[in-house]
């Protein structure tokens, strides 16, 4: 019975890992996981944090296609 029990805790531990908010983050984003993109995404996400990533911010005084006028 001793090693059912050690192989059923091994089994829940890999289970039951939780995943932080740019795994879920990145995973909703890209179509195949993983990729190459896909874990580069998930490494900026946790380099600058899951609530500033994924948000673009207007760099430029916002010289784009639809405020050019001729």
């Amino acid at each position: 019975m001793a090693t059912g029990r050690s192989q059923m805790a091994k089994q829940v531990s890999k289970s039951g890992a939780k995943k932080d908010a740019c795994y879920s983050k990145v995973k909703a984003r890209y179509k195949v996981w993983p990729s190459a993109y896909a874990s580069g995404a998930l490494a900026k996400c946790r380099k600058v944090g899951a609530k500033s990533w994924g948000t673009k911010s207007k760099k430029g005084g916002g010289k784009g296609r639809a405020t050019k006028r001729r």
